[in-house]
């Protein structure tokens, strides 16, 4: 069997009411040039039932315990044979069947780049959405700023160049994982694609004040304390001034 140019990893406890919509987006794709690995951390529900179900996919099955989602997904890392890993959620799903193969297109065009990523669409449990794009990032400004994980592809030599997820952090660490790239000196490209429509009900929602002092404790590997309070506030006032001007100019409503 020849080794796929997509992983995409997929880590689930318990999502046996979510996990066959993400599994979906992947069989949907026109590309189908990846392999499925799934992490289960020993569901005692019927996740493993659906996985099954989609046995036409080349779908890489453990399930055991685990110690956290960074955990599961550094298990992803090891057992995944392709060249670009992406990580998606048991709640998420690829936002439409193009999107593999426009990043494959993306990584064929620009063969230097190791991290490539796009838009995502929040979804919120009340129905209502909300389309984000990345294209502002850059390593100068993230400590400041966030990326989205599900909005991002990575070649594999990355993970063996900087390392895989710290575990120390239980909800933030992708983002220490993306400044360590960007700080790097990684090649990066930023594509105006929809990449992934994710669900804003998870872990990382239910205890917003857990979530900003671990990030906090994150951005502070990175940059001195005064650094950071000097960089946020003219960021804040930055985007206070664009967000008048898209009023002034009607491209916004108060």
């Amino acid at each position: 069997m020849s080794t796929p140019f997509f992983s995409l990893v997929t880590v689930c406890y318990n999502a046996e009411g979510s996990i066959e919509n993400t599994l979906q987006s992947a069989r949907e794709q026109t590309c189908r040039d990846f392999e499925n690995v799934v992490v289960d951390g020993a569901s005692s529900d019927g996740t493993l039932d659906v996985v099954r179900l989609f046995d036409d996919l080349p779908v890489v099955l453990s399930s055991e315990p685990d110690k956290g989602i960074y955990d599961a997904m550094n298990k992803g890392i090891a057992k995944a044979c392709g060249e670009v890993l992406y990580f998606l959620n048991a709640d998420d799903r690829l936002h439409n069947p193009e999107v593999l193969a426009q990043v494959k297109r993306v990584f064929a065009q620009h063969p230097e780049v190791d991290l490539v990523w796009g838009n995502v669409v929040y979804d919120r449990p009340d129905g209502t959405s909300d389309h984000r794009t990345f294209g502002h990032i850059h390593p100068q400004n993230l400590v400041f700023l966030d990326l989205n994980h599900q909005g991002a592809f990575a070649r594999r030599q990355l993970f063996e160049r900087v390392g895989v997820f710290n575990t120390d952090f239980r909800i933030n660490a992708d983002y220490d994982w993306f400044l360590r790239v960007l700080g790097s000196g990684a090649a990066w490209r930023y594509e105006d694609i929809d990449i992934a429509r994710f669900h804003t009900g998870g872990a990382h929602a239910r205890n917003i004040q857990k979530l900003r002092d671990e990030r906090h404790a994150v951005r502070m590997q990175y940059i001195h304390p005064l650094h950071y309070r000097i960089g946020a506030l003219a960021h804040n006032l930055r985007h206070k001034a664009q967000r008048l001007g898209r009023i002034l100019t009607g491209k916004e409503k108060l």
